[in-house]
């Protein structure tokens, strides 16, 4: 239930908190187990994007900013 719901901010901006980190960038997927989000670097435009493949089991808290089709 925890993944369908995510998979409809799938292209938003998002916040994903785990124990170990807080990651802020786009929602690129969600598997069965895992989510992908693309975050970028906030001190240089010069630093590559990066897509970061986080567990769902270990998210515990998402916090949505925009959705895709809001902006568009």
């Amino acid at each position: 239930m925890f993944n369908e719901a995510l998979r409809e901010a799938v292209g938003s901006l998002v916040q994903i908190i785990t124990p170990v980190d807080i990651l802020t960038g786009t929602l690129m997927s969600v598997g069965e187990s895992v989510a992908v989000i693309r975050t970028s670097s906030n001190y240089s435009p010069y630093i590559p994007s990066e897509d970061v493949t986080v567990r769902l089991d270990i998210i515990t808290y998402v916090r949505l900013f925009e959705s895709q089709s809001e902006t568009a």
